[in-house]
């Protein structure tokens, strides 16, 4: 059994590779039991942790084994389908971009498998859509699509350009749930220890501090260490040209995370992954050849000194309050204040859940209770039960890629209901949306103000990048750095800090009005705003930058610059082009037309507008402080009310 896909998009390619594994124990028992007169054997599908050093030593899980994809078994053969890498030992990270992996799931959870239902144990009680759907709807607990991004070079640079700068704002990496959430997850299955249901053997069972330790809340998971490794390998093959030309150095390449571990460690796992293979040279430099790259063992007569195996990088941070782009609610008084939990903010999310938790409580306490083997081990489920059981089907789904446990009860009892299997993750799915929307989106005007920050900084960036060679140089003291020109920079934040930079942008605005409960299907189904697709885990925005080559090009875009600012009063600027990437995809800029490819002078007007009177500071004071002599013309932090 094999399995290749090739896609094309934006000139790249999107490979999966399958290789197939024999079981000899298998196979041995069941030429075995045929001797005797086997009983046909019911196929079933099993995961089976195959160790690392089985596959090649390619890093690609960090360390972590691949996981077979599924196994068929029957009176004839047992074949394993596995996805997996394979390379040459010894080659470099830059020597094999051009065979990257994909692995789609991982093992996480402290290093343990979730347990799966009893394979081949059916339940009339529960229906499911498939999981391959079920991950795509999970709103910001989605896992990162990995398997459909684009793997490739750049190969569609437009003719008379080149890239000179890449900008990348990337959410953190699959997390473990918080610690409250963990403390929910064992009092919830503390409760339900008494169920015996068929398909459900696993429930009295459940390890749930196990997998959802409380001391891990919030903590990077192994899954979210190879989401943004791929991210970063992915981004060394698409980018290959601009890291050739413009190694690492601390001048050249900015990264910044937000104070939380968890992106940080995001950030370094993308950078392991962008400069695997590709340490900095300097020349003339004779010291320490490279160390042991695959030897890790730490006896002391083994010592041998040598470069690191990976190339180290300065990230910055500032402290919680302080930082005003990635962990930017934090640092806004107003917004925690005004915003965040306030009534008119969570009305159309709570008056959306009254149509359908209470009676998926009412449905899941009428199924579970009747499974009680006794009566004292009935069970009460109240809608915020129903809330553990999805967020913890969701971490499931993005933690293990396993949807036999705790997403069957979701699927509970539908056989006499006219909900379908889909409509029930709809639901979860847009009550998600209507919280963000209002919470973090373009729901409240005033949210675009904690985008303002980031879109400031993109464009100062740009600027000094696209302005002529040396201009940006002054004399400095022999103590002081030249003025950074970067190259790449990449920031590493949370699902806020995509939704805001998102509604700063003008991305994901619904046409016909806001967001709002009582819409019709149709409505939901063709909604702008769907986090599932554009702020899943490690979800990521990015700017590539272009800057004229030829002698022609810079003449003729620098007319058209000029034409344009000056029709709008401003004062022109070098000539570039923009182009921006959700999640690795093309997008349009709003404000930039039909093109993918948009003018950097039409982009800097669309940034200046969108920040035009953004004063972060001044509209961020607490309301407390009371008014202020030179009082800014602040957004409303009103929800905008349906017309």
């Amino acid at each position: 059994m094999s399995v290749a896909q090739t896609s094309i998009g934006s000139g790249l390619s999107t490979r999966r590779r399958t290789a197939t594994i024999l079981l000899p124990t298998v196979a041995l028992f069941l030429a075995v039991s045929c001797l005797f007169g086997p009983a046909p054997v019911q196929a079933v599908s099993v995961d089976v942790p195959v160790a690392a050093g089985a596959v090649g030593s390619n890093p690609l899980a960090l360390g972590v084994p691949s996981r077979v994809m599924s196994a068929e078994f029957n009176d004839e053969t047992a074949v394993v389908v596995a996805e997996h890498y394979r390379d040459n030992d010894n080659a470099s990270g830059a020597e094999n971009e051009d065979r990257l992996a994909q692995s789609p799931d991982v093992i996480g959870g402290a290093g343990q498998q979730s347990p799966k239902a009893k394979q081949g144990s059916s339940s009339p009680l529960y229906s499911l859509p498939p999981m391959n759907w079920i991950r795509s709807h999970l709103g910001t607990k989605s896992p990162y699509p990995h398997e459909s991004r684009p793997v490739g070079q750049l190969k569609d640079t437009p003719k008379g350009y080149e890239l000179v700068q890449l900008h990348l704002t990337v959410r953190h990496g699959t997390r473990f749930p918080s610690e409250d959430k963990t403390v929910a997850f064992k009092a919830l299955t503390d409760r339900l220890k008494g169920i015996k249901l068929r398909g459900f053997e696993w429930l009295p069972d459940w390890p749930s501090e196990t997998l959802y330790p409380p001391s891990r809340g919030n903590l990077l998971s192994v899954q979210g260490d190879v989401d943004l490794y791929q991210i970063g390998r992915r981004s060394a093959i698409r980018y290959k040209t601009l890291l050739q030309k413009y190694p690492y150095d601390a001048s050249t390449y900015q990264f910044y995370s937000s104070p939380k571990s968890r992106s940080s460690q995001s950030g370094y796992a993308f950078s392991i992954g962008f400069f695997e293979g590709r340490l900095t040279t300097e020349p003339g430099y004779k010291g320490a050849k490279n160390g042991h790259q695959n030897d890790h063992d730490d006896d002391d007569d083994d010592y041998e000194g040598g470069r690191p195996p990976i190339q180290p990088i300065e990230m910055s941070q500032l402290p919680l309050g302080l930082d005003k782009e990635m962990a930017v609610k934090y640092a806004c008084p107003r917004w925690l204040e005004s915003v965040d939990g306030a009534p008119g903010v969570e009305k159309e999310n709570k008056a959306f859940e009254k149509k359908f938790l209470p009676a998926l409580a009412e449905r899941l306490t009428a199924v579970l209770s009747a499974g009680a083997a006794t009566p004292g081990a009935r069970v009460n489920i109240t809608t915020k039960d129903i809330g553990t059981i999805q967020n913890l089907c969701g971490f499931e789904i993005s933690m293990h890629n396993n949807d036999q446990t705790w997403c069957r009860l979701l699927g509970l009892g539908l056989e006499n209901s006219t909900t379908s299997p889909k409509a029930v993750f709809e639901n979860f799915e847009i009550a998600g949306d209507l919280d963000d929307y209002y919470t973090h989106g373009p729901g409240v005007p005033f949210n675009r103000h904690l985008g303002c920050k980031l879109g400031t900084s993109l464009k100062e960036d740009i600027e000094m990048v696209l302005a002529d060679e040396g201009s940006h140089l002054k004399k400095r003291g022999d103590d002081d750095e030249s003025p950074k020109k970067y190259r790449g920079v990449f920031k590493f934040g949370h699902s806020e800090s995509i939704l805001f930079f998102s509604s700063f942008l003008g991305l994901y605005t619904e046409k016909g009005g806001p967001l709002t409960a009582d819409m019709t299907p149709e409505q939901y189904e063709n909604r702008a705003f769907k986090t599932s697709k554009f702020s899943p885990f490690a979800a990521n925005i990015a700017f590539e930058v272009y800057r004229p080559t030829s002698a022609s090009t810079p003449n003729k875009r620098r007319r058209l610059d000029y034409e344009a600012e000056a029709a709008a009063g401003g004062a022109p600027s070098s000539a570039g082009l923009i182009r921006l990437l959700v999640n690795e995809v093309p997008v349009l800029i709003p404000g930039c037309g039909e093109k993918y490819f948009c003018e950097w002078s039409t982009f800097k007007q669309v940034l200046e507008k969108n920040g035009s009177g953004c004063d972060f500071d001044g509209c961020c004071t607490s309301i407390s402080t009371g008014p202020t002599p030179s009082q800014p013309v602040c957004l409303s932090v009103d929800p905008i009310l349906k017309k």
